[in-house]
C-alpha cells in the first residue's frame, strides 16, 4: 500500500467509538478482526490502525484475496517480513474463500508473533459470527463515525474553515438520516467544495450544502423536464457533447458535436455559414457557457452528470453509437490529453451502470488492437486503470481477472504494452503482488527479440521488484515453487532468465533470502535451473558475481549459506560442480574454499550409490 495513500486516508479518518479498543488488540496480540455494517468504513479503519502502529522496518502490505491463482497464494509464512503490517480484506469473500483463509489463521498467527508482524482482517458480514473461538476475543466492531464530522474533516483537509459546519441545514440533516456509505459522504464533500468555488462571497456552509444536495437530487429532475422540451436533434447532440466533454475547449466541443450529429444522421444547417447561429448562442440554448479560458461548462452544478445519466438510461439504442463517437472524438487533434482521460472515465462510469462487469474490460481490447493509433492505446490504458482503481471491489476484481486472463496468452505487441503500462503505473500501487503475477506471465510469453527492449515485461518486472525486497522475495517464490508446474521448456527458460536478472541487481545476496531454510531451498532450485538451461558461458559471470558478494560478506553464517546453495544446486551436475569449485578456489580465501569442499564431500556421501546394471545415461 502506497504511503501517500495511507497518509491521505489517515488525514480524513474520523475515529468512531470503540476504535481504540481495536487498536489495543492489534498492538498487543498482533492481530485484530474487524466487523461492522457495510458502508461504515471498515476497510479504511483497518488501514488507519495499521498505519498508527509504531514504525518499524516492515512494509505495509495488502493480501488481496482473489480466486484461481491470480493473486499471491494464501497465507504463506515465507512471504512475511519482519515487522510487516498487513491487511486482509475479506468483505467480498464467498464461503469457500472465507473457509480457506479462516483455516490457515491459527498457524499464521504464530508466524505474526514470531516475526513481530501485524494483521488486520476485515470480516465478511455473513460469516463474522463463524470466527473460531480462539480468536473471538480479537473480534472488534467498527461503529459508524459522526457523519457531519466526516464531511467536515474532508473539507478541512482541503483547506476550508469548518467552524460553522455544525450549522447543518435541514436538507443535509435529511440526507444524513439515510446513513449513506462513507464513500458517498466523501463524494458529497467534493460536491460541497465545488459548490463553494462557484458560490457568492456572502454564502456560507449551509448555502454550499443546499447547492450540493440540490445538484444530486434536483438536477436529475431538471434534466428530466429539460431534455424532452429540447426537440431539435442538433441541440440534443450539443447538450450530450457538453456533458461528455465538460470543461473541454470550445473548439473541441464544436467539432465533437458535429461528429455526433453526423453519426446520428441529424440534418445540419443548410443555410449560408454567416447565417448560422454562433457557438455562444447554441451553448446558451442548452444551459452552457464559455469561460475566459475558452472552456465550456454548464451553468448549474453537476448538471453534466445528470445529462449523461439521462441519455444513457433513457435512450439505450444510443449506447453503441455513443461508443463509436467516443472512439472518434479521442482522435481529434484539438482535444487535450487530460480531457481525453476525462472522457474515457466518464464513458466507463456510464458503461458500469448497465454493462455486465465481466464484459466491462473488453473495450480496452478493441482499442488496443489499433497498434498505430497511440491515442486509443492511451485510452485502453486509462480504461483498464480506471477499472483496477475502482472503489467497487467486484468491478476492480473483474478488471484484474481480465488482465490476468490476457496476460496468460500470446498477445499482439500493442496489447502487451497496454497491460505492462497498467501493471507498472496502476496495479503496482493498488495490488503490487498481483502486478508481479501478471508481469511474470507477460515476461514468460514475450518474444526473445523483445525481452531486452526498454519497455519489455521482463525489464519492467525486474525494475518493479528491485524497489521492494518483499516483491523480490515473492518473485523468487514464484520462480522456485510455481514455475516447475509448467512443462513448457520456453517458459522455464524465461523463468531462469528472470532469476539471473534478480542476481544482477546491484545488491549482494540478502539476509532475508539466505537465513531461512525455505528461501535457501528456493535459491537452490533456481540455481539448479540455471545450470540446466544455460551453458557455463552464460551462467559463469553470474556465478562470479555471487561469489564476489559472498567474499564481501562479514557474517560467516551468510557465507556458509550462500556456498551451500551453490553446492545443493549442482549436486547432480558434476561438470557444473567442478566449475563452481574452481571459481571459488580462485576467488575466495582458502578457508572459504575449504568450507565449500567440505560441503561437496557431504553431498557426495549423501548421494545414493548407483545400482549395478542400471541403464547408461539414465538420471534419477
Amino acid at each position: 500500500m502506497a504511503e501517500e495513500q495511507l497518509s491521505r486516508l489517515q488525514q480524513r479518518f474520523v475515529r468512531p467509538t470503540g476504535i481504540n479498543d481495536a487498536y489495543d488488540t492489534l498492538e498487543r496480540h498482533n492481530i485484530v478482526f474487524l466487523r461492522g455494517t457495510p458502508g461504515n468504513g471498515r476497510t479504511t479503519a483497518a488501514k488507519v490502525l495499521l498505519r498508527e502502529l509504531p514504525r518499524g522496518s516492515g512494509a505495509f502490505k495488502e493480501i488481496a484475496p482473489d480466486p484461481d491463482g491470480q493473486s499471491p497464494e494464501l497465507l504463506t509464512p515465507e512471504l512475511v517480513g519482519e515487522g510487516d503490517r498487513m491487511l486482509l480484506d475479506l468483505t467480498e469473500a464467498e464461503e469457500d474463500m472465507w473457509t480457506r483463509y479462516h483455516d490457515q489463521l491459527p498457524g499464521f498467527h504464530k508466524v505474526l508473533l514470531d516475526k513481530r508482524s501485524f494483521l488486520a482482517v476485515v470480516l465478511p458480514q455473513p460469516y463474522a459470527d463463524g470466527l473460531s473461538p480462539d480468536f473471538a476475543a480479537y473480534r472488534k466492531p467498527v461503529n459508524r463515525p459522526d457523519d457531519l464530522e466526516v464531511i467536515a474533516r474532508h473539507l478541512r483537509v482541503r483547506g476550508i474553515d469548518t467552524r460553522d459546519c455544525r450549522q447543518a441545514p435541514r436538507e443535509l440533516t435529511l440526507y444524513l438520516a439515510n446513513q449513506p456509505p462513507m464513500r458517498e459522504l466523501a463524494r458529497l464533500a467534493d460536491i460541497i467544495l465545488e459548490a463553494r468555488e462557484t458560490a457568492e462571497p456572502e454564502d456560507s456552509f449551509p448555502d454550499w450544502c443546499r447547492r450540493a444536495i440540490a445538484a444530486e437530487k434536483i438536477r436529475a429532475e431538471e434534466v428530466n423536464d429539460f431534455v424532452p422540451a429540447l426537440r431539435a436533434g442538433s441541440q440534443r447532440a450539443l447538450l450530450l457533447t457538453v456533458a461528455m466533454l465538460h470543461g473541454a475547449p470550445a473548439d473541441a466541443i464544436h467539432r465533437a458535436a458535429a461528429i455526433l450529429q453526423r453519426n446520428l444522421r441529424i440534418a445540419g444547417d443548410d443555410r449560408p455559414l454567416l447565417e448560422h447561429q454562433s457557438l455562444m448562442e447554441r451553448l446558451h440554448e442548452v444551459g452552457a457557457s464559455r469561460n475566459d479560458a475558452a472552456c465550456v461548462h454548464f451553468d448549474k452544478l453537476r448538471y453534466d452528470h445528470a445529462v449523461r445519466h439521462y441519455f444513457w438510461r433513457n435512450m439505450p439504442d444510443l449506447r453503441r453509437p455513443l461508443r463509436d463517437w467516443v472512439e472518434e472524438t479521442l482522435g481529434l487533434p484539438q482535444f487535450p490529453k487530460e480531457h481525453q482521460k476525462a472522457l474515457v472515465v466518464r464513458f466507463a462510469e456510464l458503461c458500469a451502470l448497465t454493462e455486465d462487469a465481466d464484459r466491462l474490460a473488453d473495450l480496452a481490447w478493441d482499442w488496443a488492437e489499433q497498434p498505430t493509433d497511440q491515442t486509443h492505446t492511451r485510452a485502453a490504458v486509462e480504461w483498464l486503470s480506471w477499472g483496477v482503481r475502482n472503489e467497487h471491489e467486484p468491478t476492480s476484481r473483474h478488471f484484474r481477472s481480465a488482465i490476468y486472463a490476457w496476460a496468460t496468452h500470446r498477445l499482439e505487441p500493442s496489447m502487451r504494452q497496454v497491460l505492462i503500462d497498467v501493471c507498472l503505473n496502476t496495479m503496482a500501487f493498488t495490488h503490487p503482488e498481483q502486478a508481479v503475477v501478471r508481469l511474470h506471465h507477460l515476461a514468460r510469453r514475450e518474444p526473445w527479440s523483445k525481452a531486452g527492449s526498454r519497455n519489455s515485461a521482463r525489464r519492467v518486472l525486474l525494475a518493479l521488484v528491485a524497489m521492494d525486497t518483499r516483491l523480490r522475495l515473492y518473485l523468487l517464490y514464484r520462480l522456485a515453487v510455481l514455475a516447475p508446474q509448467t512443462g513448457e521448456a520456453r517458459q522455464q527458460a524465461a523463468d531462469t532468465s528472470l532469476f539471473l536478472g534478480l542476481l544482477m541487481m546491484p545488491s549482494r545476496p540478502e539476509h532475508v533470502l539466505l537465513q531461512l531454510t525455505s528461501t535457501r531451498l528456493w535459491l537452490s532450485k533456481c540455481w539448479t535451473n540455471v545450470l540446466r538451461w544455460f551453458s557455463s558461458e552464460d551462467w559463469l559471470p553470474h556465478l562470479k558475481r555471487w561469489v564476489a558478494a559472498v567474499d564481501s560478506a562479514e557474517d560467516p553464517d551468510l557465507v556458509h549459506h550462500a556456498l551451500d546453495v551453490l553446492v545443493d544446486a549442482s549436486a547432480k551436475n558434476y561438470p557444473a560442480l567442478r566449475q563452481i569449485y574452481l571459481t571459488v578456489r580462485k576467488s575466495l580465501s582458502a578457508a572459504k574454499a575449504e568450507r565449500l569442499l567440505s560441503r561437496v564431500g557431504e553431498v557426495q556421501r549423501e548421494r545414493p550409490p548407483r545400482q549395478a546394471g542400471s541403464k547408461k545415461g539414465t538420471q534419477s
